[in-house]
């Protein structure tokens, strides 16, 4: 058997993370052995196997929604971001405290991007309020972000959304997102969105790590 694939990366909440997608438990307890090796402060796993049993607590993970593009204009407070405030430090507080989600390390930035990629945002009393990429050749798109102290007005998601999904001329629209719980995932169905597929989430806290 190919041995597991560990990546090593920052959460949006500054903590050392060690992740991997995982097919069973002793691939479960293989991770975390890694993990405790490197120090890290979480382990993640992606996977449709129960791994409570290891000490893991399960999150909202990946899920792929598919469905109709939007049609009309974009809704009001919704535009292109501007070159000049695109940062890695804007994108981590979009998904800040969102399982699956990184800070992006200063040698990703910027990121490599597909050609033609949009980045839209929301902005709400002269602010940034969220962020948004839609790819419109690939007819993908990254769910929405919202900075944590917006996440009150479930709205502001959706319209990131509709006008994400507006910029796509295809018979279908594909949006990929991770950590997100049933509230979005209502608001992607009432803009015509399906849950094609799912993988779940798992987090455990490791003590001891650095920082930690």
């Amino acid at each position: 058997m190919a041995s597991l694939s560990v990546f090593f990366s920052l959460s949006t909440e500054g903590k050392t993370v060690a992740e991997a997608v995982i097919a069973d438990q002793a691939q479960g307890a293989e991770l975390l052995a890694a993990a405790r090796r490197a120090r890290s402060q979480l382990a993640w796993a992606h996977s449709a196997a129960d791994l409570s049993s290891l000490g893991f607590a399960r999150q909202h993970g990946y899920r792929k929604m598919t469905g109709p593009p939007a049609r009309g204009a974009a809704p009001a407070g919704v535009g292109p971001l501007r070159e000049e405030e695109d940062s890695p430090e804007l994108w981590a507080a979009a998904y800040r405290g969102q399982w699956g989600h990184k800070t992006p390390a200063p040698d990703q930035w910027p990121l490599d991007l597909a050609p033609g990629t949009v980045t839209l945002c929301l902005r709400r009393d002269g602010a940034i309020a969220g962020v948004c990429r839609v790819d419109p050749t690939a007819a993908l798109i990254d769910g929405p972000g919202i900075i944590p102290a917006r996440r009150r007005e479930l709205s502001w998601y959706e319209d990131l959304l509709a006008a994400a999904m507006a910029l796509v001329d295809a018979p279908s629209v594909a949006v990929e997102s991770w950590g997100e719980g049933p509230e979005r995932t209502a608001a992607c169905e009432r803009l015509g969105l399906a849950t094609a597929e799912y993988t779940g989430g798992w987090e455990l806290a490791l003590s001891g790590a650095a920082g930690g």
